[in-house]
């Protein structure tokens, strides 16, 4: 009997070292597999990490590009007319004329839009202006100086000079020129 005993108790820890071997592997396998995938997670978390320190590197770079590019927005703000100095515009053509000896025959807006490229938002409106002014070369030439050096932004866009009728006739001024205004609250272009 001891030897049938023996067969089991032996049969018995065969099955039970099969069992727990078996479970050990499951068990190998498996966490295995999580260490791949941790390892996988690592790595990825490793990369994003890098990332961030390039990123980081190169914010006090892009701050000091951020401030200068802020400066150049304010030298624009003040160089470019409000609405209401759009207005008061006409009031200095005719300043203008006087200083410079031209008669203003005609004074218009053409149009005013908002400026910028497809998508983009607009920061700045355009308005156009459509002048005749009659007067001698030299007035015209001082008129259009006086124009152009305004403490804000006039940029003349053409002109055309007719002639008298005779030598005592002043000349005849088309003058296209535009100005720019700062939009306070931009809104998206083509939206």
């Amino acid at each position: 009997m001891r030897n049938k005993k023996d067969k089991i108790l032996l049969l018995a820890v065969l099955i039970a070292s099969g069992i727990l071997a078996l479970a050990s592997g499951t068990g190998v396998y498996f966490l295995q597999k999580k260490a791949g995938e941790l390892e996988v997670e690592n790595t990825a978390l490793q990369s994003r990490v890098a990332q961030a320190q390039t990123k980081l590197s190169r914010l006090p770079a892009l701050r000091a590009q951020r401030e200068k590019e802020q400066a150049r927005l304010e030298v624009a703000e003040r160089i470019l007319p409000s609405q209401e100095e759009i207005e008061n515009l006409v009031d200095n053509l005719s300043e203008f004329a006087d200083k410079s000896g031209v008669v203003i025959a005609k004074a218009a807006p053409v149009r005013q839009g908002a400026y910028g490229r497809g998508g983009v938002v607009k920061r700045f409106e355009e308005a156009d202006f459509d002048l005749d002014v009659k007067g001698d070369y030299f007035q015209f030439v001082e008129f259009v100086n006086l124009l152009e050096n305004y403490k804000r932004f006039i940029r003349v866009d053409s002109f055309a000079v007719t002639s008298g009728r005779s030598e005592e006739e002043p000349l005849d001024i088309d003058l296209k020129f535009a100005t720019f205004t700062y939009v306070d609250s931009p809104a998206k272009g083509g939206k």
